[in-house]
């Protein structure tokens, strides 16, 4: 998707280089001590004890009566055969993160003393669900509630059998590896905490979509966004580089081997992860629509993705001629927009009949529409709407291509848009935020803003189009997990102070380097909710409070030009190490700033020598 005509986007100004440029002309003349960012504590829910946050937020949480449940010891891990095998290695590796020993057994007989058990299943499975009954009596309803929604799950603890106990059950597979995804963010000091959570998606789609101009993604950095998106509770994962040539200008020509082996990876990571590999072919730059020859590459390009088992298709028609093309094209259909969109709507409809509708085990084919954004109608979009198969899911940027808000008003209107009055069209929002290839010299890590948080009643899910720098984009993507997931309990800054947590990994300087760093990138395209550098800002403005009145300065601004000189040597501790390598250029350039800032009292020195006023 082609997002270099955005207003606004080519912009005249480097965020990094004005603040660096102000900062030269600040006097410091004072000491100072360094900032550390810290973890605020508190819990969300009520009961006895104390538990964490946990992201994406649940529908319902709150503290469980009783102690902790030990998971640094002999843990049982009660889970029946047919149990989904990720959940459970998931669950194994959360036992021995904590410094247990993780015994899985198919029952629960004799367990020795001084040992724990986690009860790990479906709701309906008749090994979980009368431990559920038990230790979730108390939330009976809400636990009742959320495994009967699909991806679904409810987390319960307390002591029977005489041992700590806890169960992790779900609706379906899928449940149950969510459950696993919150009992990881439960543990503390090697125990699980006292909890009672029944929880579920607000909206069907959650994931990401590679669908920038530019340097696609390394493999290995796909296989790492996939296990990220998954520990967040996302579902879905679209492969559309836009640079791939086997998607757009060679869409024809199947893929070797070797990248069948590639992809094959992609989709078993995704898998195992619960994420759903959708696949996007892009036919539309030099297509026939109504050439029987290129239905045939179509539909034999899908075949070759369904046999390394991808089950998810979208056919984008986006950032192509906004007219019909080849002969045989204008002799079927004509020219003109409604023509454009009669003759995609025949070849999507061929491609829906002659391959999705065969297949049982297959979602329902996605497309991108030429005209893709917009809640208003056109004659393109009338035709699509009375053309295109029902069944067919539209991807939408919202009223632009790229989105500053995104109403579920717009959504409303755009369903009616994209369908009829009798049948609006589902939607899933492609939404072209952290997205960076109309300015790759920015990165935009604010956090997620402007979506109203009822979006889930009317569109199907959202999937982010992340930057060109994959690790940069994990804080936006939780983010996105987040708002997807629940969006009327998310909040935008204590989702990506927790991002910035996960990410950081536990050192407190390392924390503090990573915030100093997204601080100074957060801006995006001059939105006035998210300014340029806002604790910056802060540290400067406070420091010319002090001047003015007299008073000797803190010193936050000195230890902010200290940490930023550090950042090339922080960053790379970070939990999330690709993040550093993707930062490079841009922490240099931040040391550069911060010497810059440390070189401000010679500076100052020397204007006053000359006459000059210090402050710019």
């Amino acid at each position: 998707m082609n997002t270099t005509p955005v207003r606004g986007a080519r912009r005249r100004r480097s965020v990094l280089l004005l603040i660096a440029v102000a900062a030269l002309a600040v006097a410091l003349v004072v000491t100072g001590w360094l900032v550390v960012s810290r973890e605020r504590s508190g819990g969300q829910g009520t009961g006895k004890t104390e538990i964490p946050s946990i992201f994406p937020v649940p529908q319902h949480l709150q503290a469980g009566g009783g102690d902790p449940i030990p998971l640094n010891g002999h843990v049982y891990i009660v889970a029946s055969p047919g149990t989904d095998q990720a959940s459970i290695a998931a669950l194994q590796d959360l036992v021995t993160g904590a410094g247990g020993t993780a015994e899985a057994v198919t029952a629960l007989d004799s367990p020795a003393a001084g040992s724990s058990a986690v009860f790990l299943g479906t709701a309906a499975d008749p090994t979980v669900s009368p431990v559920l009954k038990e230790l979730g009596k108390e939330s009976a309803a809400d636990i009742q509630n959320a495994v009967s929604r699909a991806e679904g799950y409810a987390i319960a603890t307390g002591k029977t059998s005489g041992i700590p106990m806890a169960v992790l059950a779900g609706t379906d597979a899928d449940g149950v590896f969510h459950a696993v995804q919150t009992a990881r963010q439960l543990l503390k000091d090697g125990a699980m905490s006292a909890a009672r959570v029944s929880d579920w998606p607000l909206m069907e789609t959650r994931g990401v979509i590679e669908g920038f101009y530019g340097t696609p993604w390394s493999h290995q950095a796909r296989l790492d966004v996939l296990k990220f998106a998954g520990r967040q509770k996302m579902n879905t994962y679209i492969y559309s580089p836009k640079d791939d040539p086997l998607l757009r200008e060679k869409w024809r020509a199947l893929y070797s081997d070797e990248d069948l082996k590639q992809l094959r990876e992609l989709v078993d990571t995704a898998t195992a992860n619960h994420i759903r590999f959708t696949y996007a072919l892009s036919p539309g730059i030099d297509s026939c629509y109504s050439a029987e020859a290129d239905l045939n590459f179509a539909v034999a390009k899908l075949e070759s993705l369904y046999s390394i088992g991808v089950r998810s298709f979208v056919i984008p028609l986006d950032d192509i001629a906004t007219k019909v093309q080849c002969a045989e094209d204008l002799k079927d259909f004509g020219a003109g927009q409604a023509n454009l969109a009669k003759a995609q709507a025949s070849f999507l409809n061929d491609v829906n009949d002659r391959f999705i509708s065969t297949k049982p085990d297959i979602e329902p084919l996605q497309t991108v529409p030429t005209f893709y954004n917009g809640s208003g109608s056109n004659p393109y979009k009338r035709e699509l709407g009375r053309s295109l198969n029902p069944g067919i899911v539209v991807q939408w940027t919202g009223e632009d291509v790229v989105s500053h808000r995104i109403s579920a008003n717009s959504a409303e209107t755009a369903r009616l848009t994209y369908g009829t009055p009798g049948s609006p069209r589902d939607l899933v929002i492609w939404d072209n935020y952290p997205v960076n290839d109309f300015s790759q010299d920015h990165l935009f890590m604010a956090p997620v803003i402007g979506r109203d948080p009822d979006l889930y009643k009317s569109v199907r899910g959202i999937v982010t189009n992340p930057m060109i720098e994959p690790y940069l984009s994990l804080p936006a993507i939780f983010n996105y997990a987040d708002l997807s997931w629940n969006g009327p309990a998310y909040k935008p800054g204590k989702s990506m102070d927790a991002a910035l947590q996960q990410v950081s990994g536990p050192d407190p300087e390392v924390r503090a380097a990573v915030r100093a760093f997204v601080d100074l990138n957060q801006d995006w395209q001059d939105d006035k909710l998210t300014p340029s550098a806002p604790e910056l800002r802060r540290d400067m403005g406070q420091f010319w409070s002090d001047y003015d009145a007299g008073r000797s300065p803190s010193g936050g601004l000195k230890a902010r030009a200290e940490l930023l000189q550090k950042l090339s040597e922080l960053l790379p501790r970070m939990a999330v190490p690709g993040f550093a390598e993707d930062a490079t250029h841009w922490a240099k350039a931040a040391a550069n700033y911060g010497r810059g800032v440390e070189e401000g009292p010679d500076h100052a020195r020397g204007c006053q020598a000359r006459g000059f006023p210090c402050r710019g």
